[in-house]
Protein backbone atom coordinates (compact mmCIF):
# COMPACT_ATOMS: atom_id res chain seq x y z
CA UNK A 1 0.00 0.00 0.00
CA UNK A 2 1.25 3.47 -0.85
CA UNK A 3 -0.10 6.95 -0.22
CA UNK A 4 -0.86 9.05 -3.28
CA UNK A 5 -1.09 12.83 -3.06
CA UNK A 6 -4.04 13.87 -5.18
CA UNK A 7 -3.35 17.59 -4.98
CA UNK A 8 -5.33 18.94 -2.04
CA UNK A 9 -7.81 16.11 -1.87
CA UNK A 10 -10.40 16.87 0.83
CA UNK A 11 -9.74 13.53 2.50
CA UNK A 12 -6.87 11.07 2.60
CA UNK A 13 -6.78 8.55 -0.22
CA UNK A 14 -4.92 5.28 -0.14
CA UNK A 15 -3.74 3.98 -3.49
CA UNK A 16 -2.39 0.59 -4.43
CA UNK A 17 -0.45 1.09 -7.68
CA UNK A 18 0.59 -2.07 -9.47
CA UNK A 19 2.68 0.00 -11.86
CA UNK A 20 3.66 3.64 -12.05
CA UNK A 21 1.38 5.92 -14.07
CA UNK A 22 2.37 6.14 -17.72
CA UNK A 23 1.38 9.52 -19.12
CA UNK A 24 3.29 8.91 -22.35
CA UNK A 25 1.95 5.42 -22.98
CA UNK A 26 1.69 4.25 -26.59
CA UNK A 27 -1.71 4.50 -28.26
CA UNK A 28 -2.23 0.73 -28.11
CA UNK A 29 -1.71 0.77 -24.35
CA UNK A 30 -4.07 3.72 -23.90
CA UNK A 31 -6.80 1.89 -25.77
CA UNK A 32 -6.63 -0.99 -23.31
CA UNK A 33 -6.82 1.09 -20.12
CA UNK A 34 -10.20 1.41 -18.45
CA UNK A 35 -11.53 2.89 -15.22
CA UNK A 36 -14.55 2.32 -12.99
CA UNK A 37 -15.87 4.83 -10.46
CA UNK A 38 -18.40 3.74 -7.84
CA UNK A 39 -20.14 6.60 -6.01
CA UNK A 40 -21.67 4.73 -3.10
CA UNK A 41 -23.50 5.48 0.12
CA UNK A 42 -20.34 5.71 2.23
CA UNK A 43 -17.47 6.33 -0.21
CA UNK A 44 -16.28 7.22 -3.68
CA UNK A 45 -14.04 4.54 -5.19
CA UNK A 46 -11.91 4.46 -8.33
CA UNK A 47 -10.29 1.43 -9.95
CA UNK A 48 -8.01 1.70 -12.99
CA UNK A 49 -7.25 -1.48 -14.90
CA UNK A 50 -5.67 -2.84 -18.05
CA UNK A 51 -7.52 -5.24 -20.33
CA UNK A 52 -5.51 -8.36 -21.13
CA UNK A 53 -5.43 -10.27 -24.39
CA UNK A 54 -8.12 -12.73 -23.27
CA UNK A 55 -10.43 -10.14 -21.74
CA UNK A 56 -8.97 -10.35 -18.23
CA UNK A 57 -8.45 -7.14 -16.26
CA UNK A 58 -5.26 -6.35 -14.34
CA UNK A 59 -5.81 -3.79 -11.59
CA UNK A 60 -3.31 -0.94 -11.79
CA UNK A 61 -4.56 1.39 -9.09
CA UNK A 62 -7.39 1.60 -6.57
CA UNK A 63 -8.51 4.66 -4.58
CA UNK A 64 -11.15 5.22 -1.92
CA UNK A 65 -12.50 8.42 -0.34
CA UNK A 66 -15.02 8.21 2.48
CA UNK A 67 -18.04 10.49 2.02
CA UNK A 68 -21.29 10.00 3.94
CA UNK A 69 -23.70 10.41 1.06
CA UNK A 70 -26.02 7.80 2.50
CA UNK A 71 -26.28 9.64 5.81
CA UNK A 72 -27.58 12.71 3.97
CA UNK A 73 -30.08 10.88 1.82
CA UNK A 74 -31.33 8.29 4.31
CA UNK A 75 -32.01 10.97 6.94
CA UNK A 76 -32.84 14.10 4.90
CA UNK A 77 -33.83 12.76 1.50
CA UNK A 78 -31.24 14.73 -0.44
CA UNK A 79 -27.49 15.29 -0.83
CA UNK A 80 -26.43 18.31 1.24
CA UNK A 81 -24.46 21.11 -0.43
CA UNK A 82 -21.31 20.53 1.64
CA UNK A 83 -21.35 16.84 0.73
CA UNK A 84 -21.92 17.69 -2.91
CA UNK A 85 -18.94 20.06 -2.97
CA UNK A 86 -16.80 17.37 -1.34
CA UNK A 87 -17.78 14.84 -4.01
CA UNK A 88 -17.07 17.29 -6.83
CA UNK A 89 -13.59 17.97 -5.40
CA UNK A 90 -12.85 14.25 -5.18
CA UNK A 91 -14.10 13.63 -8.70
CA UNK A 92 -11.88 16.45 -10.00
CA UNK A 93 -8.90 14.68 -8.46
CA UNK A 94 -9.98 11.40 -10.04
CA UNK A 95 -10.29 13.17 -13.40
CA UNK A 96 -6.72 14.51 -13.10
CA UNK A 97 -5.41 11.05 -12.27
CA UNK A 98 -7.22 9.49 -15.22
CA UNK A 99 -5.60 12.05 -17.52
CA UNK A 100 -2.18 11.03 -16.14
CA UNK A 101 -2.92 7.49 -17.22
CA UNK A 102 -4.25 8.60 -20.59
CA UNK A 103 -7.76 7.43 -19.77
CA UNK A 104 -9.59 10.29 -21.47
CA UNK A 105 -12.15 8.80 -23.86
CA UNK A 106 -15.74 8.39 -22.62
CA UNK A 107 -15.72 4.70 -23.56
CA UNK A 108 -12.76 4.12 -21.21
CA UNK A 109 -14.57 5.28 -18.07
CA UNK A 110 -17.75 4.14 -16.36
CA UNK A 111 -18.92 6.13 -13.35
CA UNK A 112 -22.02 4.99 -11.50
CA UNK A 113 -24.01 6.02 -8.44
CA UNK A 114 -26.00 3.48 -6.44
CA UNK A 115 -28.89 3.30 -3.95
CA UNK A 116 -28.47 6.72 -2.30
CA UNK A 117 -28.72 8.43 -5.71
CA UNK A 118 -31.87 6.55 -6.69
CA UNK A 119 -33.54 7.97 -3.58
CA UNK A 120 -32.04 11.48 -3.52
CA UNK A 121 -34.55 14.20 -4.39
CA UNK A 122 -31.76 16.26 -5.96
CA UNK A 123 -29.98 13.44 -7.78
CA UNK A 124 -30.17 15.20 -11.17
CA UNK A 125 -28.41 18.25 -9.75
CA UNK A 126 -25.82 16.03 -8.05
CA UNK A 127 -25.02 14.17 -11.27
CA UNK A 128 -24.95 17.36 -13.33
CA UNK A 129 -22.58 19.11 -10.90
CA UNK A 130 -20.07 16.28 -11.27
CA UNK A 131 -20.42 16.03 -15.04
CA UNK A 132 -20.06 19.79 -15.53
CA UNK A 133 -17.01 20.02 -13.25
CA UNK A 134 -15.14 16.96 -14.52
CA UNK A 135 -16.52 15.91 -17.89
CA UNK A 136 -17.21 12.47 -16.40
CA UNK A 137 -20.75 11.26 -17.03
CA UNK A 138 -22.32 9.58 -13.99
CA UNK A 139 -25.02 6.98 -14.50
CA UNK A 140 -27.47 6.33 -11.66
CA UNK A 141 -27.78 2.55 -11.73
CA UNK A 142 -31.17 0.90 -11.78
CA UNK A 143 -31.61 -1.95 -9.31
CA UNK A 144 -31.72 -4.52 -12.13
CA UNK A 145 -28.51 -3.16 -13.63
CA UNK A 146 -26.73 -3.27 -10.27
CA UNK A 147 -27.81 -6.88 -9.77
CA UNK A 148 -26.47 -7.81 -13.20
CA UNK A 149 -23.12 -6.12 -12.55
CA UNK A 150 -22.88 -7.86 -9.18
CA UNK A 151 -23.30 -11.24 -10.88
CA UNK A 152 -20.73 -10.25 -13.49
CA UNK A 153 -18.31 -9.31 -10.70
CA UNK A 154 -18.65 -12.58 -8.81
CA UNK A 155 -19.23 -15.07 -11.63
CA UNK A 156 -15.59 -15.96 -12.31
CA UNK A 157 -14.91 -16.38 -8.59
CA UNK A 158 -17.85 -18.77 -8.32
CA UNK A 159 -16.55 -20.73 -11.29
CA UNK A 160 -13.01 -20.91 -9.90
CA UNK A 161 -14.36 -22.13 -6.56
CA UNK A 162 -16.55 -24.80 -8.16
CA UNK A 163 -19.72 -23.03 -6.99
CA UNK A 164 -21.20 -21.95 -10.30
CA UNK A 165 -22.38 -25.48 -11.09
CA UNK A 166 -23.92 -26.02 -7.64
CA UNK A 167 -27.68 -26.41 -7.69
CA UNK A 168 -28.84 -23.67 -5.31
CA UNK A 169 -26.41 -20.84 -4.55
CA UNK A 170 -27.34 -17.64 -2.71
CA UNK A 171 -25.17 -14.58 -3.36
CA UNK A 172 -25.66 -11.73 -0.92
CA UNK A 173 -24.06 -8.30 -0.92
CA UNK A 174 -24.91 -6.08 2.04
CA UNK A 175 -24.05 -2.55 1.02
CA UNK A 176 -24.58 0.77 2.72
CA UNK A 177 -28.09 1.45 1.49
CA UNK A 178 -29.29 -1.89 0.19
CA UNK A 179 -28.84 -5.64 0.06
CA UNK A 180 -28.54 -7.42 -3.29
CA UNK A 181 -29.79 -11.01 -3.46
CA UNK A 182 -29.01 -13.42 -6.30
CA UNK A 183 -30.31 -16.98 -6.36
CA UNK A 184 -28.33 -19.10 -8.83
CA UNK A 185 -29.31 -22.53 -10.05
CA UNK A 186 -27.18 -24.40 -12.59
CA UNK A 187 -25.25 -21.28 -13.66
CA UNK A 188 -28.38 -19.19 -14.22
CA UNK A 189 -29.78 -16.46 -11.99
CA UNK A 190 -33.38 -17.41 -11.21
CA UNK A 191 -34.03 -14.70 -8.60
CA UNK A 192 -32.52 -11.20 -8.43
CA UNK A 193 -33.84 -8.74 -5.88
CA UNK A 194 -32.66 -5.59 -4.16
CA UNK A 195 -33.90 -4.84 -0.63
CA UNK A 196 -33.78 -1.44 1.04
CA UNK A 197 -31.94 -2.96 3.98
CA UNK A 198 -28.34 -1.74 3.95
CA UNK A 199 -25.82 -1.57 6.77
CA UNK A 200 -25.54 2.23 6.79
CA UNK A 201 -29.31 2.63 6.59
CA UNK A 202 -29.64 0.29 9.58
CA UNK A 203 -26.97 2.21 11.52
CA UNK A 204 -28.87 5.48 10.98
CA UNK A 205 -32.09 3.89 12.26
CA UNK A 206 -30.30 2.48 15.31
CA UNK A 207 -28.66 5.83 16.04
CA UNK A 208 -32.01 7.59 15.80
CA UNK A 209 -33.44 5.09 18.30
CA UNK A 210 -30.63 5.88 20.77
CA UNK A 211 -29.78 2.20 21.36
CA UNK A 212 -26.48 1.37 23.13
CA UNK A 213 -24.67 -1.66 24.54
CA UNK A 214 -26.74 -4.84 24.90
CA UNK A 215 -29.80 -2.96 23.67
CA UNK A 216 -27.89 -2.09 20.51
CA UNK A 217 -27.27 -5.76 19.78
CA UNK A 218 -30.96 -6.54 20.17
CA UNK A 219 -32.02 -3.77 17.81
CA UNK A 220 -29.46 -4.86 15.19
CA UNK A 221 -30.75 -8.42 15.41
CA UNK A 222 -34.34 -7.23 14.96
CA UNK A 223 -33.44 -5.38 11.76
CA UNK A 224 -31.45 -8.40 10.57
CA UNK A 225 -34.49 -10.64 11.03
CA UNK A 226 -36.53 -8.31 8.81
CA UNK A 227 -33.99 -8.94 6.05
CA UNK A 228 -34.16 -12.69 6.68
CA UNK A 229 -37.93 -12.61 6.21
CA UNK A 230 -37.58 -10.76 2.90
CA UNK A 231 -35.05 -13.32 1.67
CA UNK A 232 -37.29 -16.23 2.69
CA UNK A 233 -40.12 -14.73 0.66
CA UNK A 234 -37.90 -14.21 -2.39
CA UNK A 235 -36.25 -17.61 -2.84
CA UNK A 236 -37.62 -21.16 -3.15
CA UNK A 237 -37.85 -23.28 -0.01
CA UNK A 238 -34.98 -25.54 -1.04
CA UNK A 239 -31.73 -26.68 0.53
CA UNK A 240 -28.98 -24.15 -0.12
CA UNK A 241 -25.74 -25.53 -1.55
CA UNK A 242 -23.66 -22.45 -0.78
CA UNK A 243 -24.00 -18.95 0.65
CA UNK A 244 -21.63 -16.48 -1.02
CA UNK A 245 -21.33 -13.04 0.55
CA UNK A 246 -19.75 -9.77 -0.57
CA UNK A 247 -19.13 -6.46 1.12
CA UNK A 248 -16.98 -4.82 3.77
CA UNK A 249 -18.64 -6.65 6.67
CA UNK A 250 -17.79 -10.03 5.17
CA UNK A 251 -14.21 -8.98 4.50
CA UNK A 252 -13.88 -7.82 8.12
CA UNK A 253 -14.84 -11.33 9.27
CA UNK A 254 -12.04 -12.75 7.12
CA UNK A 255 -9.54 -10.34 8.66
CA UNK A 256 -10.51 -11.48 12.17
CA UNK A 257 -9.21 -14.97 11.47
CA UNK A 258 -10.88 -18.29 10.90
CA UNK A 259 -11.05 -17.91 7.12
CA UNK A 260 -9.60 -20.53 4.81
CA UNK A 261 -8.59 -19.40 1.28
CA UNK A 262 -9.75 -21.89 -1.35
CA UNK A 263 -6.48 -21.56 -3.26
CA UNK A 264 -3.30 -19.53 -3.34
CA UNK A 265 -3.99 -15.93 -4.39
CA UNK A 266 -7.69 -16.77 -4.28
CA UNK A 267 -10.23 -13.98 -3.84
CA UNK A 268 -12.66 -16.51 -2.42
CA UNK A 269 -12.38 -17.75 1.17
CA UNK A 270 -14.50 -19.81 3.55
CA UNK A 271 -15.53 -18.69 7.04
CA UNK A 272 -17.37 -21.05 9.43
CA UNK A 273 -20.81 -19.71 10.33
CA UNK A 274 -19.94 -20.18 14.01
CA UNK A 275 -16.86 -17.94 13.65
CA UNK A 276 -18.92 -15.28 11.89
CA UNK A 277 -21.48 -15.36 14.70
CA UNK A 278 -18.68 -15.02 17.26
CA UNK A 279 -17.27 -11.93 15.53
CA UNK A 280 -20.77 -10.44 15.21
CA UNK A 281 -21.40 -10.93 18.94
CA UNK A 282 -18.14 -9.16 19.74
CA UNK A 283 -18.70 -6.06 17.62
CA UNK A 284 -22.49 -5.63 17.91
CA UNK A 285 -22.53 -3.90 21.34
CA UNK A 286 -19.56 -1.64 20.57
CA UNK A 287 -19.96 2.03 19.73
CA UNK A 288 -18.65 3.18 16.35
CA UNK A 289 -15.87 5.20 18.01
CA UNK A 290 -14.74 2.12 19.91
CA UNK A 291 -14.54 0.08 16.70
CA UNK A 292 -12.42 2.80 15.09
CA UNK A 293 -9.96 2.71 18.01
CA UNK A 294 -9.75 -1.04 18.60
CA UNK A 295 -9.72 -2.22 14.99
CA UNK A 296 -7.97 0.74 13.35
CA UNK A 297 -10.69 1.07 10.72
CA UNK A 298 -12.11 4.07 8.91
CA UNK A 299 -15.14 5.67 10.53
CA UNK A 300 -17.35 4.87 7.54
CA UNK A 301 -16.43 1.17 7.77
CA UNK A 302 -16.96 1.12 11.53
CA UNK A 303 -20.51 2.40 11.05
CA UNK A 304 -21.50 -0.50 8.84
CA UNK A 305 -19.55 -3.53 10.06
CA UNK A 306 -21.82 -4.50 12.98
CA UNK A 307 -25.14 -4.26 11.07
CA UNK A 308 -23.63 -6.22 8.18
CA UNK A 309 -22.20 -8.99 10.38
CA UNK A 310 -25.43 -9.34 12.37
CA UNK A 311 -27.42 -9.64 9.15
CA UNK A 312 -25.05 -12.23 7.70
CA UNK A 313 -25.16 -14.25 10.91
CA UNK A 314 -28.96 -14.36 10.94
CA UNK A 315 -29.15 -15.19 7.23
CA UNK A 316 -26.65 -18.04 7.60
CA UNK A 317 -28.64 -19.41 10.54
CA UNK A 318 -31.94 -19.15 8.67
CA UNK A 319 -30.57 -20.82 5.53
CA UNK A 320 -28.97 -23.56 7.68
CA UNK A 321 -25.49 -23.26 6.18
CA UNK A 322 -22.40 -24.18 8.19
CA UNK A 323 -20.01 -21.94 6.30
CA UNK A 324 -20.00 -18.79 4.22
CA UNK A 325 -17.95 -18.18 1.09
CA UNK A 326 -16.48 -14.68 1.24
CA UNK A 327 -15.94 -13.19 -2.22
CA UNK A 328 -13.49 -10.33 -2.60
CA UNK A 329 -15.42 -8.84 -5.49
CA UNK A 330 -16.90 -5.39 -5.96
CA UNK A 331 -19.25 -3.53 -8.24
CA UNK A 332 -16.17 -2.04 -9.88
CA UNK A 333 -15.02 -5.52 -10.88
CA UNK A 334 -18.30 -5.90 -12.72
CA UNK A 335 -17.91 -2.54 -14.45
CA UNK A 336 -14.32 -3.24 -15.53
CA UNK A 337 -15.24 -6.74 -16.63
CA UNK A 338 -18.06 -5.44 -18.77
CA UNK A 339 -15.78 -2.92 -20.47
CA UNK A 340 -13.31 -5.72 -21.17
CA UNK A 341 -16.09 -7.68 -22.81
CA UNK A 342 -16.55 -5.01 -25.44
CA UNK A 343 -13.58 -6.74 -27.04
CA UNK A 344 -14.26 -10.25 -25.73
CA UNK A 345 -17.73 -11.77 -25.86
CA UNK A 346 -19.62 -12.12 -22.59
CA UNK A 347 -19.96 -15.86 -22.26
CA UNK A 348 -23.41 -16.82 -21.02
CA UNK A 349 -24.85 -13.28 -21.04
CA UNK A 350 -27.37 -13.88 -23.82
CA UNK A 351 -28.22 -17.30 -22.42
CA UNK A 352 -29.01 -15.68 -19.06
CA UNK A 353 -31.29 -13.05 -20.62
CA UNK A 354 -33.15 -15.61 -22.72
CA UNK A 355 -33.62 -17.90 -19.73
CA UNK A 356 -35.21 -15.01 -17.83
CA UNK A 357 -37.49 -14.23 -20.80
CA UNK A 358 -38.57 -17.86 -21.10
CA UNK A 359 -39.25 -18.02 -17.36
CA UNK A 360 -41.44 -14.91 -17.58
CA UNK A 361 -43.27 -16.30 -20.62
CA UNK A 362 -43.98 -19.56 -18.80
CA UNK A 363 -45.34 -17.63 -15.81
CA UNK A 364 -48.01 -16.14 -18.07
CA UNK A 365 -48.82 -19.36 -19.91
CA UNK A 366 -47.22 -18.41 -23.23
CA UNK A 367 -47.47 -21.09 -25.95
CA UNK A 368 -43.82 -22.20 -25.88
CA UNK A 369 -43.86 -23.87 -29.32
CA UNK A 370 -45.40 -20.79 -30.97
CA UNK A 371 -42.92 -18.50 -29.22
CA UNK A 372 -40.02 -20.68 -30.37
CA UNK A 373 -41.21 -20.74 -33.99
CA UNK A 374 -41.77 -16.97 -34.08
CA UNK A 375 -38.33 -16.47 -32.54
CA UNK A 376 -36.61 -18.65 -35.14
CA UNK A 377 -38.36 -16.80 -37.96
CA UNK A 378 -37.69 -13.36 -36.50
CA UNK A 379 -33.97 -14.04 -36.06
CA UNK A 380 -33.69 -15.46 -39.58
CA UNK A 381 -35.31 -12.29 -40.96
CA UNK A 382 -33.12 -10.07 -38.77
CA UNK A 383 -29.95 -11.73 -40.04
CA UNK A 384 -31.08 -11.62 -43.67
CA UNK A 385 -31.98 -7.93 -43.46
CA UNK A 386 -28.75 -6.83 -41.76
CA UNK A 387 -27.78 -4.53 -44.62
CA UNK A 388 -31.19 -2.83 -44.51
CA UNK A 389 -31.62 -2.29 -40.77
CA UNK A 390 -27.96 -1.81 -39.70
CA UNK A 391 -28.73 -2.89 -36.12
CA UNK A 392 -26.31 -4.67 -33.81
CA UNK A 393 -26.28 -7.79 -31.66
CA UNK A 394 -28.00 -6.11 -28.71
CA UNK A 395 -30.98 -5.16 -30.86
CA UNK A 396 -31.09 -8.78 -32.03
CA UNK A 397 -31.26 -9.90 -28.40
CA UNK A 398 -34.13 -7.48 -27.70
CA UNK A 399 -36.00 -8.81 -30.75
CA UNK A 400 -35.50 -12.33 -29.45
CA UNK A 401 -36.99 -11.36 -26.09
CA UNK A 402 -39.95 -9.65 -27.77
CA UNK A 403 -40.60 -12.75 -29.88
CA UNK A 404 -40.62 -14.93 -26.76
CA UNK A 405 -42.94 -12.57 -24.86
CA UNK A 406 -45.17 -10.98 -27.51
CA UNK A 407 -48.30 -12.99 -26.64
CA UNK A 408 -48.12 -13.00 -22.82
CA UNK A 409 -50.92 -10.43 -22.74
CA UNK A 410 -53.34 -13.26 -23.52
CA UNK A 411 -52.98 -14.18 -19.86
CA UNK A 412 -55.07 -11.07 -19.14
CA UNK A 413 -57.41 -11.21 -22.13
CA UNK A 414 -57.17 -12.36 -25.75
CA UNK A 415 -58.87 -9.14 -26.80
CA UNK A 416 -56.28 -6.37 -27.30
CA UNK A 417 -53.68 -8.74 -25.87
CA UNK A 418 -50.86 -6.78 -27.55
CA UNK A 419 -51.61 -3.88 -25.19
CA UNK A 420 -51.68 -6.23 -22.21
CA UNK A 421 -48.30 -7.60 -23.32
CA UNK A 422 -46.95 -4.04 -23.31
CA UNK A 423 -48.12 -3.47 -19.74
CA UNK A 424 -46.88 -6.81 -18.38
CA UNK A 425 -43.43 -6.44 -19.92
CA UNK A 426 -43.12 -2.81 -18.82
CA UNK A 427 -43.76 -3.91 -15.26
CA UNK A 428 -41.47 -6.94 -15.28
CA UNK A 429 -37.72 -7.43 -15.13
CA UNK A 430 -35.43 -9.66 -17.16
CA UNK A 431 -32.10 -10.29 -15.51
CA UNK A 432 -29.43 -8.66 -17.65
CA UNK A 433 -31.66 -6.03 -19.28
CA UNK A 434 -32.07 -2.42 -18.19
CA UNK A 435 -35.39 -0.59 -17.82
CA UNK A 436 -34.63 1.10 -21.13
CA UNK A 437 -34.13 -2.30 -22.76
CA UNK A 438 -37.40 -3.51 -21.25
CA UNK A 439 -39.24 -0.51 -22.68
CA UNK A 440 -37.93 -1.39 -26.15
CA UNK A 441 -38.97 -5.04 -25.75
CA UNK A 442 -42.40 -4.04 -24.44
CA UNK A 443 -43.04 -1.59 -27.27
CA UNK A 444 -41.90 -4.02 -29.98
CA UNK A 445 -44.24 -6.63 -28.49
CA UNK A 446 -47.09 -4.10 -28.43
CA UNK A 447 -46.75 -3.62 -32.20
CA UNK A 448 -46.72 -7.30 -33.18
CA UNK A 449 -50.34 -6.85 -34.32
CA UNK A 450 -53.03 -4.26 -35.04
CA UNK A 451 -51.98 -0.57 -35.04
CA UNK A 452 -48.67 0.61 -36.44
CA UNK A 453 -46.22 2.67 -34.36
CA UNK A 454 -47.56 6.19 -33.92
CA UNK A 455 -46.53 9.37 -32.06
CA UNK A 456 -50.09 9.34 -30.71
CA UNK A 457 -49.16 6.31 -28.59
CA UNK A 458 -47.44 7.46 -25.34
CA UNK A 459 -45.19 4.39 -25.13
CA UNK A 460 -43.82 5.18 -28.61
CA UNK A 461 -43.73 8.97 -28.32
CA UNK A 462 -41.63 8.84 -25.13
CA UNK A 463 -38.74 7.14 -26.96
CA UNK A 464 -35.85 8.94 -28.61
CA UNK A 465 -35.82 9.15 -32.41
CA UNK A 466 -33.19 6.41 -32.64
CA UNK A 467 -35.19 4.16 -30.33
CA UNK A 468 -38.37 4.78 -32.31
CA UNK A 469 -36.62 3.63 -35.47
CA UNK A 470 -35.24 0.57 -33.68
CA UNK A 471 -38.75 -0.30 -32.46
CA UNK A 472 -40.20 0.18 -35.95
CA UNK A 473 -37.58 -2.08 -37.54
CA UNK A 474 -37.86 -4.82 -34.93
CA UNK A 475 -41.67 -4.66 -34.88
CA UNK A 476 -41.77 -4.91 -38.69
CA UNK A 477 -39.71 -8.09 -38.49
CA UNK A 478 -41.75 -9.52 -35.59
CA UNK A 479 -45.07 -8.91 -37.40
CA UNK A 480 -43.88 -10.88 -40.43
CA UNK A 481 -42.48 -13.70 -38.29
CA UNK A 482 -45.75 -13.89 -36.37
CA UNK A 483 -47.77 -13.92 -39.61
CA UNK A 484 -45.76 -16.91 -40.81
CA UNK A 485 -46.81 -18.71 -37.61
CA UNK A 486 -50.50 -17.98 -38.06
CA UNK A 487 -51.44 -21.65 -37.74
CA UNK A 488 -49.17 -22.30 -34.72
CA UNK A 489 -47.32 -25.28 -36.18
CA UNK A 490 -45.36 -27.62 -33.94
CA UNK A 491 -41.92 -26.97 -35.40
CA UNK A 492 -40.20 -24.05 -37.13
CA UNK A 493 -39.97 -24.29 -40.90
CA UNK A 494 -36.84 -23.55 -42.97
CA UNK A 495 -37.08 -20.33 -44.95
CA UNK A 496 -35.26 -18.90 -47.93
CA UNK A 497 -35.24 -15.26 -48.95
CA UNK A 498 -35.09 -13.53 -52.31
CA UNK A 499 -35.11 -9.88 -53.27
CA UNK A 500 -37.03 -9.33 -56.49
CA UNK A 501 -37.22 -5.62 -57.23
CA UNK A 502 -39.63 -4.09 -54.74
CA UNK A 503 -40.59 -7.48 -53.33
CA UNK A 504 -39.01 -9.39 -50.47
CA UNK A 505 -39.90 -13.01 -51.19
CA UNK A 506 -40.05 -15.55 -48.37
CA UNK A 507 -39.81 -19.06 -49.76
CA UNK A 508 -41.24 -22.05 -47.88
CA UNK A 509 -40.82 -25.55 -49.22
CA UNK A 510 -43.33 -28.38 -49.31
CA UNK A 511 -46.04 -26.84 -47.15
CA UNK A 512 -49.57 -28.21 -47.41
CA UNK A 513 -51.57 -24.98 -47.25
CA UNK A 514 -50.36 -21.41 -46.74
CA UNK A 515 -53.72 -19.65 -47.11
CA UNK A 516 -53.84 -18.47 -43.49
CA UNK A 517 -50.23 -17.31 -43.56
CA UNK A 518 -50.79 -15.33 -46.77
CA UNK A 519 -53.82 -13.60 -45.28
CA UNK A 520 -51.90 -12.80 -42.08
CA UNK A 521 -48.92 -11.48 -44.05
CA UNK A 522 -51.20 -9.24 -46.10
CA UNK A 523 -52.60 -7.85 -42.84
CA UNK A 524 -49.27 -7.46 -41.03
CA UNK A 525 -46.80 -6.74 -43.82
CA UNK A 526 -47.51 -3.03 -44.22
CA UNK A 527 -45.05 -1.91 -41.54
CA UNK A 528 -42.34 -4.04 -43.17
CA UNK A 529 -42.97 -2.30 -46.49
CA UNK A 530 -42.85 1.13 -44.85
CA UNK A 531 -39.61 0.44 -43.00
CA UNK A 532 -37.63 -1.59 -45.53
CA UNK A 533 -39.15 -0.38 -48.82
CA UNK A 534 -40.02 -3.92 -49.93
CA UNK A 535 -43.38 -5.67 -49.97
CA UNK A 536 -43.14 -9.05 -48.18
CA UNK A 537 -44.48 -11.91 -50.26
CA UNK A 538 -44.90 -15.57 -49.37
CA UNK A 539 -44.06 -18.19 -51.98
CA UNK A 540 -44.35 -21.96 -51.81
CA UNK A 541 -41.94 -24.25 -53.61
CA UNK A 542 -42.77 -27.95 -53.97
CA UNK A 543 -39.87 -30.32 -54.40
CA UNK A 544 -41.81 -33.40 -53.33
CA UNK A 545 -43.94 -33.49 -56.50
CA UNK A 546 -42.62 -34.97 -59.76
CA UNK A 547 -41.61 -32.14 -62.05
CA UNK A 548 -41.77 -29.59 -59.21
CA UNK A 549 -44.62 -27.17 -58.65
CA UNK A 550 -44.27 -23.58 -57.53
CA UNK A 551 -47.23 -21.74 -56.03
Amino acid sequence: MADRDLNSSPVDATATPATAPAPAAPLEMVRRLVAAIDIGSSALRLDIGEIGTQGSVRLLESLRHGVRLGKDVFTKGRVEQDTMRRCVAIMKNYSRLLKEYGVTRPDQVRAVATSFAREAANRDMFVDRISTATGIAVNVLEESEESRLTFLAVRELLASGGLLDARNVVVLEIGGGQTILLYIRNRLVTVAQVFRAGALRTRELVTAAGATGAQLKGVLKAYAMELVEQIHQAIPAEKISALVVMGAGARFAVEQGGAVPLAAESRLAVVPAAKLAEVAEQVAPLAVESLVRTHKMAFQDAETVAPALMSLTQVARALKVKELHIARATLRDGLLGEMAMREHLAVGYEEQVIYSAQTLAARYGMDAAHAQNVTVGALALFDELQEEHQLGSHARLLLRCAAILHDIGQFVNARAHHKHSLYLIQNSELFGLTRHDMQIVATVSRYHRKALPSPAHPEFAMLSQDDRMTVAKLAAILRVADALERTHREAPRPMEFRREGERFVIVLRNMEDLTMERLALKDKGNLFADVFGMIPELREVRTDVPGGVTG
